[in-house]
This record gives C-alpha cells, structure tokens and sequence, in this order.
C-alpha cells in the first residue's frame, strides 16, 4: 500500500520534455467521455421536446388549457419548462459533497437514478391526475440532470490529456445537440403520425431511453486519477491512469504523469486542506480564485443573453413570429435548426476548439450572431410577418438568417462556457468552482426559460432579437478584455493565465513562455518525488 507522505520529499526535480505516446489516446480515453457526458442528450432532449410538446392541441385539450386566460396560459408553460431548471439548480448544488466525498463515478450514478426517477413519474400526468406529476417529474428530472452538468465536463477534464481536453469537454455539448436533434423530430413525428394524447406521451416516454443507456454505460467508466490522488489512494490512482493512458504503471510517460498529478494534489492539500469548507474558504478568500469564479459563472450569463434558451424553449413561438404558420411546419423548422445546431457543434468540438481556440471561436462567430439577430429583428418590426398568411421571400431570408445565427452560435457561445469553466481551475478548488459554473447555468436558464413568454407578450418577438442582438454585442467586448486563451495550457499551470499586469490578449503566450523556459533550464521544483521505477504493480482494471 503506497502512502502520500512517501512521494513528498522537498526539492525533488522532474525532468521535463517526456515523449508522450500515442496509446494514451485511445478507446478507453474516449469511452468513459462519451458514456460521462452522455447525461447531456437529455438536457439537450429536453429542450428539443417540451417547447414542441406543450403547444401541441392534444395536450392542450387533456390539460384544459382552452378554459384558462391567455396570461394562465403563459404562466403554467412557463412553469412546465422551467421547473427543470429549479432542479437542476439545486441539484448542481446538492452534489457537491457527494462528488467530493465519494468521487465523480458515484456521483454521477446518483444522478443516473434521479434522472430514471423523474423520467418515469412525468408519464403520470394525465387529464385526471392533472399536471402535478409532470412538475415533480421534471423537478426529479432537473435534479439529477444538475447534478451530472457538475460532474461530467469535470469528470472528462480530468482525465484528458491537455492537447485533447477542448475535444473531450466538447463532447458534453455534443451530446447536447444530439438530444435536441432527436427532441426536435420526434416531436415533428409524433405530431405527424400520431393520435390524441400519444403525440405527447410518447416524447415524454422516449427520455427513459437515453436515461437506461447512461445508467447502462456508468460501468464502463472509471474514477479519475486525479480525484484518487486527492484522497491519498495512490494505488488506485496509478491503476485508473495506467487504464485510461493505455500504459503499464512502470512506463516512463506515466510515471512522469502520475508525479505530476501527485504533485498537484498534494499542493493543493498543502494551500487549501482537506475538508468539504475548505475550497469554499479559500475561494472566497483569494482575490485570484474569485476573479476565476467571476469570469466561470459568467460565461452562462453570456450565453443565456445570446438568446439560446429562448429559442431552444419557445422555438415553435419564434419561428411563428417569423412566418411558420402552422405548428407542423413550426415544428419543421425547429427540427432543422436542431440538426444544424448538432453538425456544427459537431465540427466545432473535433476540429476547431483545440486547433482554433476559445477565444478565436468567440471573434469568428458572435459578430455574425450580431448580424443575424438585428436583422431577423428588424425584418419582424418592419414587415410583421403574423398579418398574412404563408412565408414570403423575405421570410425565408429570415429564416436563412435564423439558421446561419445558428450555425455561428454553435462554434462559438454554445459550449466555450462548458469547457472554459472546466479548465479554469486546479485539482484544488475545482470540485466547487464546477458546482458553482453548474449553478450558474441553471440559474440563468431558469430565467431565461421561465420569463421569455413574457418578454415575447411585453416587448414582442422584434424586441426579443434586439434585445439579444446587444446581448452578444456584450459579450463579444467582455470576452476580448478579460477571458485569456486556455488551449493547451496544462490544468496545472492554468494560474499563470492570470499573472497580474498580463492582459487577457497575451496571458496564454505569456503562460506557454514560462512554461517554456521550465523546458529549457530541464527541471521544474516539485514537493513530490518522481515515482520508482521499481513500482510495477499491474492495473486490476480491465477493458
């Protein structure tokens, strides 16, 4: 049995410039990322279904929706959405100790139960039984799905080496957009070949399918090194990352890593302790981890103000305003803003986040976002498409504009927040530095999710684009002056991003120059010693 205190011998130095092998990239890497994340078609499944769902006139009907006022209405919609939301904030919150005490593995098979729970509870509502079990279900839902936005892009972050991490972390907003696709069309069909009240049971039905394949896939994943090391269990640490590198315990590269991340672990103990608190004290008493923070929970701000969640709930809603006339061709349309979301944030997450970056990806696509959200504003003002019947010339451009906005969300705003939030903090703080990002999106989802009816009733569809329109105006300035570029800079060295007197635009070259010149003077000061290479005990861990 290895003890922590035996690794910690001051002054030790590690040689830098290990050649890394190709194997560490490979099935097993990739498979517990994706069956992590996978949690995530459900959020994305969500808001592809219930927009579509509840303007259905079979749902309507069974509910009595026809005997309530146009302002009741709006109301109880609302409160069907964002319900989720109110769980999934608090669910971020409530996993906390759990993922801190027991892991991220048992965390996130925790929320497998909840999300199967909630799931199953929602087929309860009917026109007797009321609404009552779809708003505890989508709460249940809500919890477990906060739970696992704490834990998966941490999960994946984790266990991904630096030059993949953007690519791993994008699969949680991938899946995402898988969810939506699937959310969006089998609204459209059930609508399209369905009867009474099947045309919403079934979408509702359809959740326990992607929530058993998460549940399912729990056992192909592994806890991560890092948290192992965190709780001084060195040898399950070292079995869990010669598993995910794809190397045996004694190889060089892994030795080099696994003091590297033993390194880490026992400086972060060393800075914060041990305790549940004790993050949570140091990240409010570091003028630095509360800047961090700052930049962390407001990335979701930015997000919610580019109008995703209004779209993404009240789609049917907007492309009305447009000119899709009836719900089938409402919910066409919706069905292909999903599929385009899904292949750009799939061309996003595999070949721009790592190469490009996060900061070029948020220049290369909000200023069109700007464009196509002034001018889908401006064409609803001017031409007030809801007066006549069918979609004209100019409508289509519109639309065309709707679609191309969506395709530069989707490189950009979509999921930077995600992957940002995961890469801007050390093995320290980031267990609660993730609870809070995770908060923060529900919180600001909710929002968005429970006031856009009312925004559309009060200010009208053309004041909803404008008013997003700013919101990335906003966030185009605010990421310029103080998000730094964090690709390829190891987790380890993320503080170097924010060295004061280095401004955001030169923090990641200034970073990778120090980290540079640890290469070049050959040895970097460590409290940990590089393990021996007499350690040589096999992982008990199979493929």
């Amino acid at each position: 049995m290895f003890d922590a205190k035996q690794f910690r011998r001051k002054g030790e130095k590690r040689k830098e410039g290990v050649v890394i092998p190709q194997s560490i990239y490979n099935y097993r890497l990739y498979r517990c990322a994706i069956f992590a994340s996978w949690a995530a078609v459900l959020c994305g499944y969500d808001s592809g279904f219930i927009s579509g769902t509840i303007v259905l006139d079979s749902f309507q009907e069974e509910f009595g929706f026809e005997s309530m006022s146009q302002s009741t209405v709006t109301t109880v919609k609302a409160n069907i959405i964002s319900l989720f939301h109110v769980g999934a904030f608090f669910g971020s919150l409530l996993i906390y100790p759990v993922n801190f005490y027991r892991g991220r593995k048992i965390g996130l098979i925790i929320a497998s139960i909840l999300i199967i729970m909630g799931s199953a509870i929602q087929l309860g509502a009917n026109g007797t039984t009321g609404l009552a079990p779809l708003y505890a279900g989508r709460t249940i839902l809500g919890v477990g799905i906060g739970g696992i936005s704490n834990i998966a892009p941490m999960y994946t972050a984790e266990i991904a080496p630096p030059s993949i991490r953007g690519r791993l972390v994008g699969l949680y907003e991938l899946s995402w957009q898988v969810g939506g696709i699937a959310g969006y069309f089998i609204n459209y069909g059930t609508n399209k070949h369905l009867h009474g009240d099947q045309k919403w049971r079934v979408p509702i039905a359809v959740q326990l399918i992607p929530a058993g394949i998460f549940m399912i896939g729990l056992a192909f994943i592994v806890e991560t090194p890092r948290w192992y090391f965190q709780k001084h269990k060195i040898e399950k640490g070292i079995e869990a990352l010669s598993y995910l590198r794809k190397l045996p315990p004694n190889d060089e590269y892994l030795k080099y890593e696994t003091g590297n991340l033993l390194a880490e672990a026992q400086e972060a103990e060393k800075k914060v302790g041990d305790g549940l608190l004790a993050p949570i004290k140091t990240m409010f008493t570091n003028k630095n981890l509360r800047f961090r923070l700052l930049l962390s929970t407001s990335t979701f701000i930015l997000q919610n103000t580019s109008g995703i969640n209004a779209v993404n709930y009240y789609s049917p809603t907007l492309f009305s305003a447009i000119g899709a006339s009836s719900t089938s061709s409402a919910l066409l349309s919706t069905g292909l803003f999903g599929v385009l979301k899904g292949v750009a944030t799939t061309f996003w997450a595999f070949f721009l986040i790592d190469p490009l970056g996060r900061r070029q990806s948020m220049f290369i696509g909000c200023p069109i976002c700007i464009f196509c959200l002034f001018f889908i504003g401006a064409y609803i003002k001017i031409a007030d498409p809801t007066s006549h019947a069918g979609m004209d010339a100019g409508g289509k451009a519109t639309m065309a504009m709707f679609y191309i906005w969506c395709i530069a969300y989707s490189i950009s705003v979509s999921g930077i927040p995600w992957v940002y939030s995961s890469e801007l903090f050390d093995q320290s703080v980031r267990t609660f530095a993730q609870a809070c990002a995770a908060t923060s999106n529900w919180f600001w989802a909710f929002i968005f999710a429970r006031f856009t009816g009312n925004m559309v009733n009060s200010m009208h569809a053309y004041g909803v684009f404008f008013f997003f329109g700013s919101g990335v105006v906003a966030t185009l300035i605010i990421f310029y002056l103080f998000y730094p570029e964090t690709s390829n800079v190891p987790v380890e060295d993320v503080g170097l991003l924010f060295t004061p007197g280095v401004p955001a635009w030169r923090a990641r070259e200034y970073a990778m120059s120090v980290i540079e010149q640890r290469k070049i003077e050959g040895v970097e000061e460590s409290d940990v010693e590089v393990l021996p290479t007499d350690i040589t005990k096999s992982s008990s861990i199979s493929a």
